[in-house]
């Protein structure tokens, strides 16, 4: 196998391109690979052709090549029905633009709204929210190398990594994947983020060979894991047993849902890489199990364990030592002589042992909730203001009724276009039957985004309007909602006494002098705004049960900015429920 420059006619590799940190890719030794396809040189066959680049990978990738050669390899596996040739290209400069309009597509798919980017919550993917951030904003932190001018990922890329799990979460439907965070940020420093996506989506089409993409399949990953363990060292697994280190909720996190990261150097965790992307999930169980030679049967009693963390602490000490070297390690993963191969289970039996323990898993899994802010609702103006930020409609996808969570905010009404005037606020607001009113509270130097949803269009009546879909809310700070829910009847009473008490329980209240939701016997509101949406006042009212909406315990303030949304169907720009009756129309 000899390097060689590719023809004329074909396109060349990618190079490298560090998304995370913005570091240089240094060029690195490139024995046996060309500057083009193919991959490698001097197979016989396609079976010779994969087992020449196995081998290639296990004994490192030039950092150049890996955006081409990661990319190439998964497609090859993902995609056995393709010809050598046409899997070499993904990683190729022709392959380019495919690749960024499928991205540019997803991109446009997760994000409506373009400025959805910049203040999205990634989903988890069952990490967990608390563990995404402490791969962002630590554990990744610690691969950064600083230059005097070098920003770090929490100031530089998070977006891409956001943006490429919002892609995978929306787009290609997973819900549940926990490596894949992890992976996808090791991607990011040597890809650029639609490789990174195309990589991912490549995996996720044969995802067997390489991820667990449900909560059973992680959970039988988890099982047959242990299965082996018991099978391949008795010893240890008593002793990891004991200490809750098999155990699939939290013990196995280090190596099934961080995919090594805590506990491998930066370097290693590339030449993981450079190995799983050719040999999938054989590879992360080969690892998973040869690190457990490290701990040697006769140092087993002496370890202090006090729960699953200890032993992978025991484990990590020994990789991040001096005389741990990744090549070394490769070679106990896949040594060289079949009786010790033998030791390992093959993929067949992986496979095999997978699914039998699918049934285990769905009797032992407990239920998942899913961590992730909704998707934020999109908006159809570009004269919004409060309604910006990803944060404020994400909150309203999560509390708008079932039915109206797949809608669309367009504006009817602002203080900005219409004036602070309660008759333009009727005028504009009179046939929209559902609404959100945002409005900027300000008290001092501090302002806040409050708010109702009606369910009844805003028209001056002597009587209160409106029913138990009604709600307020507070967006910041600490975002709340406020239902109604009305107090138990008083039996003891008549049916007029009944009566009586659903009258004083006013829900939505249109006057000529003030506009509100929520009421209480002495005359004031849940949220109240005046004639000319200067003023505003919030209580406690009866069947919200709410705080003072603006916060810092002051129910009066000023207002600010005020908007008014109708909601719109997602798919064909209706109306949501257009109210002309009473109208005349």
């Amino acid at each position: 196998m000899q390097p060689r420059v590719s023809n004329q006619d074909n396109a060349p590799f990618v190079e490298s391109v560090d998304s995370l940190f913005g570091h240089i890719i240094s060029p690195g030794r490139d024995d046996g690979y060309s500057v083009g396809p193919p991959l490698v040189m001097g197979a016989k066959n396609e079976k010779h052709s994969l087992k020449l680049l196995k081998k290639l990978c296990r004994s490192g990738l030039p950092p150049q090549l890996r955006c081409a050669v990661w990319i190439s390899s998964v497609a090859r596996i993902a995609n056995p029905h393709l010809p050598i040739s046409e899997t070499d290209s993904y990683g190729t400069v022709g392959h380019e633009k495919k690749i960024e309009a499928k991205w540019n597509y997803a991109l446009k798919a997760a994000f409506p709204n373009s400025s959805d980017r910049d203040d999205v919550i990634a989903p988890d993917l069952g990490l967990g929210q608390q563990a995404l951030h402490q791969l962002i904003r630590h554990d990744f932190e610690e691969w950064n190398m600083p230059t005097p001018n070098q920003k770090s990922i929490s100031e530089l890329n998070v977006r891409s990594l956001t943006g490429i799990l919002c892609a995978v979460h929306q787009v290609l439907g997973i819900e549940y994947c926990p490596p894949l965070p992890d992976i996808a940020a090791i991607l990011l420093t040597h890809m650029r983020e639609s490789y990174v996506f195309a990589t991912i989506r490549e995996m996720i089409d044969d995802s067997s060979h390489f991820l667990p993409v449900s909560q059973k399949e992680y959970y039988s990953w988890c099982k047959t894991y242990s299965f082996f363990v018991e099978q391949m060292f008795p010893a240890t697994y008593k002793v990891m047993e004991k200490c809750g280190a098999l155990d699939p909720q939290s013990g196995l996190d280090p190596i099934f849902k961080r995919f090594f990261s805590t506990i491998l150097k930066r370097e290693d965790m590339l030449r993981f890489m450079d190995v799983f992307v050719i040999e999938g999930c054989k590879a992360i169980f080969r690892l998973a199990l040869s690190l457990l030679m490290l701990i040697p049967k006769k140092d087993l009693k002496s370890l202090l364990l006090t729960d699953s963390k200890s032993w992978w602490n025991e484990i990590r000490h020994r990789t991040l030592d001096r005389a741990f070297t990744f090549q070394k390690h490769l070679q106990i993963m896949f040594p060289k002589f079949e009786t010790i191969a033998m030791r390992y289970p093959r993929r067949r039996l992986l496979s095999r042992m997978n699914r039998f323990h699918e049934h285990w898993a769905l009797e032992n899994m407990p239920t998942y909730v899913d961590q992730t802010p909704p998707k934020p609702i999109g908006f159809t103006s570009d004269g919004c203001i409060l309604a910006k930020p990803a944060s404020v409609r994400s909150n309203l996808a999560r509390w708008l009724p079932p039915s109206l969570k797949s809608t669309k905010l367009d504006l009817i009404y602002s203080t900005e276009k219409h004036g602070r005037s309660l008759t333009s606020f009727y005028e504009e607001c009179q046939r929209a039957k559902n609404t959100v009113i945002l409005v900027e509270a300000i008290i001092g130097n501090h302002s806040s985004i409050i708010g109702m949803f009606a369910s009844h269009a805003w028209r001056k009546k002597c009587h209160s309007i409106g029913d138990g879909e009604c709600f307020m809310f507070r967006m910041n700070p600490d975002p709340q909602c406020f239902y109604w829910f009305p107090k138990a009847p008083d039996v003891s009473g008549t049916i007029d006494d009944m009566e009586h008490q659903t009258l004083r329980e006013q829900v939505m209240i249109a006057r000529s002098d003030y506009v509100a939701m929520g009421s209480n016997r002495d005359g004031t509101n849940g949220l109240r705004l005046d004639r000319d949406l200067i003023k505003g006042e919030s209580y406690s009212a009866a069947g919200f049960d709410n705080d003072l909406l603006p916060g810092q315990q002051q129910k009066t303030f000023e207002i600010g900015f005020v908007e008014v949304y109708q909601l719109i169907r997602d798919f064909f720009g209706e109306e949501i429920g257009r109210d002309d009756s009473s109208l005349g129309i």
